[in-house]
């Protein structure tokens, strides 16, 4: 039988024989056969997908065959007779070559659910933490949604369920501790909000060492079937939440705890009724604000896109009245999706569409606020067909970087339909310091045979340290329904910003170089000066020897030390399973080179890393001196108090705003013995102070250098020693009290320095080098 497909990419000379024909049946004895008659197939095929299906007869259940082309279709023709003779299915290997059909990457099955990634571009799928991505998406084995990993360009289940009720629509947060997931029913476009329905917000913790999410709690929203609904998080811990409900737009929010819920209200401002297709999203700026957009499309010329916003700490009900952030009849659709540029203070984006109908009119565009005013700046006009638009910052390179869906490309399926069902996926990219898409390349970035749609990514900005996502890249979600399939683009690079080529190196060691009176029972620990691949840190990369005897180190605990390595604090530790001999001489190694410890892009440390130290002798009663650098070290400020600046290579130390900073010591090394003296060296930088600092004792050691925030931050307690006034570029001694430091030998210490003035110290820390790094220098019998 013979069959020519009609996919547009077949003109020319590539002739297919195949058997069964497209929509044809097979016996249970007959075998599946295709040949190529043309081995000059046109350069539109190459690289090209096609497909049909046949049924097989008394089987009862159906085939697909996936033709994938090359420059010399003979081999496969050759393997799908041999392959397909064993009576399977054969999906034919990809070409070399990118193909031009597919673009982007085919995912899991989302087969249960529809449009998994949502519709109304407000809410978010994705995020990245502790150096990976990360997503919620639809299992099909267990019929539910998880947690899944994005892992070498595939997506891991984690086995972490988010949600069991297939058709539901998300939006996740990820805090930098604690992971929220929003989930609700849905209602399609124009429909009002249905009762009985009710919305809830999961909270996970993670575990950086494991790698896993653990549920924390489990609470509603509200009780409504909505169309769409966000969450976002202020400065004070409170979760709020938006959606439309009877035409108005309506509001929750939690208790401080993040999760107890109060009962929904409606915003107080009239222009917040709105149509029943009218939608709107909540996003946390700053310093200390939440603002909400939403759409207004009542058909007169109070139509547009609407603004308002709440101070953190403010009664519920406080919001400043709406400001239009563009207005006009049709100048408002209820698509749109928000960022916050965190550095530059008040500066919000969102990407939003209108319902211009001209062909030169934007259909979709960029709202940018400066704090005080909206300017609008278009992305694609009405006759480019663009829909469901999103926006991504990436900081690194300071581009905007939108996604949407345009109609797909010539010489492909359904090739420039202008259609709602979908299309391919296109970038448009401009810099933040110049605003312009009209110049702008538009780049495909996903497409398939059939429709794409609903493209979704994270609320958080790209390759930026101070929101956890340094070295991100870009990884954006979408879904193409047809074939109940995920679609994904992941850029490492992210936009032209460099791959992580940089050594890592070894910050601090515990016992220190050439320390003296250690502690029979201590550990052996490095810290890195960013995030290792755990898999390297192993009993080949760190070792310990005494004269000529190797102290085996390997991560099973059935031999006689043990190796761990924490992704938080970016340190393995060597455990020595029976105590070290008294009196006598180690050396530590870690290994760098090839064979050496990798950082989680392959870097290795550029040489070996030894160093020596002494433990006690039996009798103890000789004082040591040793110089220990600190293995962490941050600042926190109520100026911005979500930011983590544990990359930053100074320390603040003021009161207006308020800017505290920790530092932690590894002290375990030292158990059982006497502490006689205590000294913490600083550095202070280009801002010295007329103040006086406090240095204190912080009783809570679970801070990390990459997670401390001002939200976060554990509780300063006793003061121990006193710093200033100081001058610039100048180094400090600060003689500590040994009473209550005594206590923390065999343990971290973790210190504190605050201050009543509002004279701010600049401190270096350990980023600026190690001869700037914070030291502790005890004297130890």
């Amino acid at each position: 039988m013979l069959a020519r497909p009609s996919d547009p990419m077949f003109t020319g000379r590539a002739i297919f024989y195949a058997f069964p024909a497209g929509h044809g049946s097979l016996r249970t004895n007959e075998a599946v056969r295709h040949l190529s008659i043309s081995t000059q197939a046109p350069t539109s095929f190459r690289g090209r997908r096609t497909s049909w299906l046949f049924t097989r007869r008394g089987g009862g259940f159906p085939a697909g065959l996936r033709l994938r082309g090359s420059r010399d279709l003979r081999l496969y023709a050759l393997l799908t007779v041999l392959l397909l003779a064993l009576g399977g299915v054969l999906a034919v290997p990809v070409a070399s070559s990118a193909a031009e059909g597919d673009v982007g990457v085919e995912g899991p099955s989302h087969s249960g659910t529809g449009t998994p990634t949502g519709t109304k571009r407000a809410t978010s799928s994705l995020w990245f933490n502790d150096g990976a991505w990360w997503g919620n998406l639809w299992d099909t084995a267990s019929s539910d949604f998880h947690i899944f990993r994005f892992s070498a360009g595939t997506w891991v289940d984690t086995g972490v369920l988010t949600e069991p009720r297939a058709n539901t629509h998300h939006d996740v947060l990820w805090d930098g501790t604690t992971l929220y997931v929003a989930s609700y029913r849905f209602v399609n476009d124009g429909l009002p909000a249905e009762p009985n329905f009710p919305t809830t917000m999961r909270r996970y913790s993670y575990d950086p060492v494991k790698k896993t999410y653990s549920l924390l709690t489990s609470t509603n929203i509200n009780n409504y079937r909505v169309e769409a609904l966000t969450i976002d998080k202020d400065s004070t811990g409170r979760v709020w939440a938006t959606w439309q409900q009877g035409n108005q737009i309506y509001l929750n929010v939690t208790a401080t705890d993040g999760k107890t819920w109060g009962t929904p209200f409606a915003h107080p401002a009239s222009l917040s009724n709105v149509s029943g297709d009218d939608t709107s999203a909540v996003i946390a700026f700053g310093p200390g604000k939440m603002g909400v957009m939403w759409s207004r499309q009542v058909g007169d010329s109070t139509d547009g896109m609407y603004w308002s916003y709440h101070v953190d700490g403010a009664l519920n009900t406080d919001w400043t009245a709406p400001v239009a952030a563009v207005s006009g009849l049709r100048s408002s659709d209820d698509h749109m999706n928000l960022k916050w540029l965190d550095s530059s203070g008040g500066q919000v984006f969102a990407a939003v569409k209108t319902s211009f109908t001209s062909a030169s009119q934007p259909l979709v565009q960029l709202l940018a606020f400066s704090g005080t005013t909206w300017s609008a700046y278009p992305i694609a006009a009405v006759s480019e067909c663009p829909n469901r638009v999103i926006v991504l910052i990436d900081e690194s390179t300071r581009m905007l970087r939108t996604f949407a869906t345009y109609p797909k490309p010539g010489g492909t399926t359904n090739a420039g339909v202008c259609t709602s069902s979908g299309g391919a996926v296109y970038e448009k990219s401009t810099p933040l310091d110049n605003i312009n898409f009209t110049t702008a390349k538009t780049v495909r970035i996903v497409d398939a045979d059939q429709y794409v749609h609903n493209v979704a990514s994270t609320k958080q900005n790209l390759n930026s340290a101070a929101r956890g996502t340094a070295n991100s890249g870009l990884l954006v979600l979408s879904d193409v329904n047809a074939t109940s399939r995920y679609w994904h683009f992941y850029d490492p690079s992210s936009g032209g910003g460099s791959s992580d080529t940089t050594a890592p190196t070894l910050t601090a060691t515990a016992p220190a170089a050439a320390a003296t009176g250690v502690a029979v029972t201590a550990n052996v620990t490095g810290s890195f000066s960013e995030e290792m691949d755990q898999s390297t840190v192993t009993s080949n990369t760190f070792t310990l020897t005494a004269g000529t005897t190797t102290v085996p180190a390997t991560v099973t605990a059935t031999v006689t030390a043990t190796v761990t390595y924490n992704s938080t604090d970016k340190v393995a530790t060597l455990d020595p399973s029976t105590d070290l001999a008294p009196g006598t001489t180690y050396t530590a190694t870690i290994r760098g080179g090839s064979g050496g410890v990798k950082d989680v892009a392959g870097n290795a440390i550029a040489s070996d890393r030894t160093w020596t130290f002494t433990t006690a002798s039996a009798a103890g009663s000789t004082s040591e001196t040793v110089t220990l650098t600190a293995i962490a070290d941050s600042y926190v400020s109520s100026g911005a108090t979500g930011t983590n600046y544990g990359t930053s290579t100074a320390l603040w130390v003021d009161n207006s705003p308020v800017q505290v900073t920790y530092l932690k010591f590894d002290l375990s090394a030292y158990a059982g013995r006497t502490l006689e003296s205590a000294t913490l060296q600083l550095g202070s930088a280009e801002n010295g102070s007329t103040g006086k600092q406090n240095v204190k004792l912080v009783a809570d050691d679970s801070w990390t250098e990459g997670g401390i925030t001002y939200n976060n931050r554990p509780a300063a307690g006793t003061s121990i020693g006193t710093l200033g006034p100081t001058a610039t570029n100048t180094s400090y001694s600060v003689p500590l009290t040994v009473t209550g430091l005594a206590a923390e030998l065999g343990q971290q210490l973790s210190l504190g320095l605050d201050t009543s003035s509002s004279d701010g110290l600049l401190l270096s820390s350990k980023e600026a080098g190690s001869a700037a790094a914070p030291r502790l220098v005890l004297t130890l019998r």
